[in-house]
């Protein structure tokens, strides 16, 4: 059977938001939503955390370890040598690319992405934003494409831009490849809607949503859409 390894992207450096991985957010770190989401998907075989090799990601690295992930450090310019070093022992399969801004990724919008994968032909294929005009709105799903593909798109990109945003070598060359954004569903639908956390406004506004709808790490990506819908009217 093909393994399907999921390589959660997180560090603490962000220039935006320093610290951003391990703020608190409805009682938990950032870190934990992610983590704790991405390993309810039953689609997924493993977990990896891809962090720096910088001191200031030792604290992260020793708060992922209670989820029982193998954690791996790398560049933290370079993301896509990070995650060919995640992959180095995986010698075939597929990888789902997670970005740990997105506290409320769905564990069953990751099965959505990987079972439409499987049955489809395609080289790459997305939920996690509005893409293609599939109308999802942004912050409950990932990407995904094969390890080998991976590694073919590490060997050509050499433009810095491409190292650091792992899959933009594929959007800026689309005619080479097979590319597939999921049709959101229709309670998904809503592209306007942003749920991931960039600046620390972000995490104020998503605390306080958390807060006043009772939104908990279980919850789905439908009931957390339509309370946001709610908070937002």
């Amino acid at each position: 059977m093909t393994q399907v390894v999921a390589v959660v992207q997180a560090r603490m450096g962000s220039q935006r938001f320093p610290g951003k991985m391990l703020a608190p957010l409805g009682g938990s770190a950032l870190i934990d939503w992610v983590l704790n989401r991405v390993l309810r998907a039953t689609s997924v075989d493993q977990v990896i955390l891809a962090t720096s090799t910088n001191t200031q990601d030792d604290e992260l690295v020793e708060h992922a370890k209670k989820f029982g992930v193998r954690v791996v450090r790398g560049s933290e310019t370079d993301v896509l040598s990070r995650f060919i070093e995640a992959l180095a022992q995986t010698q075939s399969g597929l990888v789902v690319r997670v970005c740990a801004d997105n506290p409320f990724i769905a564990p069953e919008e990751i099965d959505r992405l990987v079972g439409d994968f499987k049955v489809g032909d395609f080289d790459y294929s997305c939920n996690h934003q509005q893409r293609l005009n599939n109308k999802y709105a942004d912050g409950f799903g990932a990407e995904i494409l094969t390890i080998k593909l991976l590694r073919e798109i590490s060997a050509l990109a050499t433009e810095p831009s491409h190292r650091e945003h792992v899959t933009s070598y594929l959007w800026d060359n689309q005619t080479k490849f097979r590319i597939n954004a999921v049709d959101a569903p229709t309670e998904l639908a809503f592209p306007e809607v942003r749920l991931d956390i960039d600046t620390p406004g972000d995490l104020s506004r998503l605390d306080s949503f958390i807060a006043q709808f009772g939104i908990t790490i279980d919850s789905t990506a439908i009931e957390i859409l339509r309370s946001f819908r709610k908070y937002i009217e």
